[in-house]
C-alpha cells in the first residue's frame, strides 16, 4: 500500500469528522478524535494495520464498563489497550487509503451511539454533528421530542407490541427517578429519519422508539394534560389493540399508585425532566446500521426482527403497497394463533430453531442459538441496475429472477414443476425455493420465509390434515410424549423436525415417507443413551452434522440407504441409561 500523507488524513478527518482533534501519527499510527466527553483520550486509531476505538487517559473506566456492557457487534473485537477492554477493533485488514477511510466509517456507525448514550448519562448535551453521515444527536426534554416536526412511523416499522409489564416498568422508572428528585432522567435514545417528501416537506420517520414515544404519548392522554402530541398513525391492527390494553393499565395504575397533584407533578416531570438522546440520520441507510447497533431496555427485539428491516430497506424502489404486503405477513406469522387458540410465533421457530440450523449444517458447520450476530446468514444480493455482482457465482440469481418473472409472465400450464406435496403445494409455498438457496434480498426474501413458515404450520401444526397422516400420527405418539419438553428433549425435537422440515424440501411427501423414522432412530438413540443432553453437544457435526450433510446431497432415494444403515447400526448398538417408555417402545417394536 502507498504512503498516506498528512494531507490526506487531514483532508479526510476535517471532512468526516468535523471539530475533531487530529493526530497525524506517523505511517503506521494516526487517530482522529471519537465522542466529546473524554477529549482525545477516545480516538479511532489505525495501527498495525486495522483501525481501533481507544480509551486512553485517567477515566476511562466508566466508558470501559458501559461498552462491555452494551456493545455486542460481530464485527468488533473488544482487546486489551493498556487495559482490557479498552481497545474495540474492527475485524477488517484494509489494504488500500480506500479501505482505511471506510473502516474509520463503519467503526464509527458501529460505536456512535454507545458513546453518545454514555455521555449522555454523564450529563454531556453537547450536539454530535457529522457531516459524512449527516447525522446529529443530543440529549433533549421528552416536551420537544414530542414537538418533533412531523413525527411519523413508516410501513417497514413493526407494530406496537409493548405489553403492561414493559409499560409498568417505564411508570415506576419515571417515578422512582421523581420521588428521588433526580432533576435529569435519561429513558433512552431515538434513532429519526429526516425524510423530504416529493412536497419538500421533512417527515421525521421513527426508525428506532416507536414503541416508547406510543406508550409516552398514551401516558400524556391518560394524564389528560394539555399538551399537544404527534398525530401518529399505525398500520397494524395489532398495534390498537396493545395501545386499548396499555392506555386502561395507565389509568389504573394512575388510580392505584398516585392521588391528584402527584399525578400532575409526575406529568410535568416526564415532560420536562425526563429525556432522550435524539439521533437524527439525513440518509435512510445510515438510519438502519444506528437502528441494528441500539439495544433498548423495553421489548427486547428478536434477531429475525433485524431481518426485516434489512430486506424493506432493499425495496427502496418496490411500491409502497408492495412493502406493507411483506410487512403484514412477515408480522402475521410471528403472531400465528394455533388450532387451540394458543399464541406461537412461527417465525422464531422457522428462522432460529430451523431454516438457520438447517443451512449451517448443511454445510458441515456449527449451529446453535440464532442472535442479531448471524443475520449475516440470511443477508443475500440485492438486484437491480444499480447493484453490481461482486463475484461469478452470484450470476446464477439473475438468470432465476429472469426465468421466474417470464414464467409468471406465461400460461401456467406450458410448465411443468413437481410440487412436494403430492395433491399439490398452496400458493404461498414456492416450487422454486430451496433452504439452501442463495438469497435475493427484498421480497424475495420474505417469499422464501414465507414458503418455509406454510410447510412448517402443514408438517407440524395442521394434524387434522390428511397430508403426511403417516409421519404426523408417529410424531405425536413418539415425540410428544410426557416429558417431552424437557430442554435436553426440547433439542432433540427440534434437531428431528429440522431433518424432517429438509427432506421434505429437497424430497416432498415420499421423501419424508420413506426416512422420517430411520432419522428418529439416529437422532433418539441419543435420548436413550444419555442422562444429560446439552445444545452444544447436538448442535455439533458428531451428532446432526453427518445427517444433514447426507439429506443434502441425496439425488434420490435411493441415496438414503446410508442413513437407513446407520439407523439400524444404532439399533443394535443400543445401551440404555434414561428411561422414557414412549422412545424404547419404538425400538423394541422395531
Amino acid at each position: 500500500m502507498e504512503p498516506i500523507s498528512d494531507e490526506q488524513k487531514l483532508e479526510f478527518a476535517n471532512s468526516s469528522f468535523p471539530g475533531k482533534t487530529v493526530n497525524l501519527g506517523n505511517g503506521d499510527w494516526w487517530f482522529i478524535q471519537a465522542g466529546n466527553i473524554l477529549g482525545d483520550n477516545l480516538h479511532y486509531e489505525y495501527w498495525d494495520g486495522q483501525v481501533s476505538l481507544h480509551i486512553e487517559g485517567p477515566n476511562w473506566r466508566p466508558l470501559r464498563n458501559y461498552l462491555w456492557r452494551e456493545v455486542s457487534d460481530f464485527r468488533v473485537v473488544s482487546k486489551e489497550w493498556g487495559r482490557q477492554g479498552c481497545c474495540w477493533t474492527l475485524q477488517t485488514t484494509p489494504s488500500s487509503w480506500e479501505e482505511i477511510q471506510e473502516a474509520f466509517l463503519e467503526l464509527n456507525r458501529i460505536m456512535l451511539p454507545h458513546i453518545l448514550d454514555f455521555e449522555a448519562e454523564q450529563g454531556f448535551d453537547k450536539i454530535y454533528e457529522c457531516e459524512e453521515m449527516d447525522v446529529s444527536a443530543h440529549k433533549i426534554k421528552i416536551d420537544d421530542l414530542l414537538h418533533s416536526e412531523n413525527l411519523h412511523i413508516p410501513e417497514y416499522q413493526r407494530p406496537y407490541r409493548w405489553t403492561t409489564k414493559n409499560v409498568e416498568q417505564l411508570l415506576q422508572d419515571v417515578n422512582i427517578a421523581r420521588i428521588s428528585g433526580k432533576l435529569d432522567y435519561l429513558i433512552g435514545s431515538v434513532i429519526l429519519h429526516r425524510n423530504i417528501s416529493n412536497k419538500n416537506v421533512c417527515i421525521n420517520d421513527i426508525v428506532d422508539g416507536q414503541q416508547r414515544i406510543t406508550t409516552i404519548v398514551l401516558i400524556i392522554k391518560a394524564l389528560d394534560m394539555c399538551v399537544e402530541i404527534p398525530p401518529l398513525t399505525y398500520g397494524h391492527s395489532d398495534s390498537y389493540r396493545h395501545i386499548q390494553e396499555n392506555f386502561k393499565f395507565i389509568q389504573e395504575w394512575f388510580d392505584f399508585n398516585l392521588s391528584g397533584s402527584e399525578r400532575k407533578d409526575f406529568g410535568n416531570y416526564l415532560l420536562t425532566n425526563c429525556r432522550v438522546v435524539r439521533i437524527s440520520v439525513k440518509r435512510l441507510p445510515e438510519a438502519f446500521q444506528l437502528f441494528e447497533t441500539q439495544n433498548g431496555r423495553g421489548k427486547e427485539l428478536e434477531a429475525y426482527n433485524l431481518l426485516k428491516a434489512y430486506h424493506i430497506r432493499a425495496m427502496a424502489d418496490a411500491p409502497k403497497k408492495d412493502k406493507i404486503e411483506c410487512d403484514v405477513r412477515w408480522e402475521d406469522a410471528a403472531l400465528f394463533i394455533d388450532m387451540d387458540g394458543a399464541r406461537k410465533d412461527l417465525l422464531r421457530q422457522v428462522i432460529n430453531e430451523h431454516l438457520f440450523r438447517i443451512r449451517k449444517w448443511s454445510r458441515e458447520g456449527y449451529a446453535s442459538t440464532f442472535s442479531k450476530h448471524e443475520i449475516g446468514e440470511f443477508k443475500g444480493l440485492t438486484l437491480g441496475r444499480d447493484n453490481n455482482l461482486e463475484y461469478a457465482y452470484q450470476n446464477i440469481l439473475v438468470q432465476q429472477q429472469i426465468a421466474l418473472s417470464f414464467m409468471q409472465s406465461m400460461n401456467s400450464g406450458l410448465f411443468k414443476v413437481r410440487y412436494r406435496f403430492e395433491h399439490g403445494d398452496p400458493d404461498n409455498i414456492s416450487p422454486f425455493a430451496s433452504i439452501n438457496q442463495l438469497l435475493v434480498n427484498g421480497r424475495p426474501f420474505f417469499e422464501y420465509i414465507e414458503t418455509y413458515v406454510e410447510i412448517y404450520k402443514r408438517l407440524f401444526l395442521n394434524s387434522n390434515s390428511s397430508q403426511l397422516y403417516r409421519f404426523k400420527d408417529f410424531y405425536h405418539e413418539y415425540c410428544k410424549y410426557r416429558g417431552s419438553r424437557r430442554k435436553g428433549d426440547t433439542y432433540i425435537r427440534q434437531l428431528y423436525k429440522s431433518a424432517i422440515i429438509l427432506i421434505f424440501d429437497r424430497f416432498g411427501e415420499k421423501g419424508v415417507d420413506s426416512l422420517f423414522e430411520a432419522v428418529y432412530a439416529c437422532l433418539y438413540r441419543i435420548r436413550l443413551e444419555k442422562q444429560k443432553i446439552f445444545l452444544n453437544t447436538m448442535c455439533g457435526k458428531g451428532e446432526s452434522g453427518w445427517l444433514f450433510t447426507a439429506i443434502q446431497n441425496a439425488k434420490n432415494l435411493s441415496d438414503f440407504s446410508v442413513i437407513k444403515s446407520r439407523a439400524e447400526e444404532f439399533k443394535r448398538n443400543l445401551r440404555v441409561n434414561f428411561e422414557v417408555d414412549e422412545v424404547k417402545s419404538f425400538f423394541k417394536n422395531k
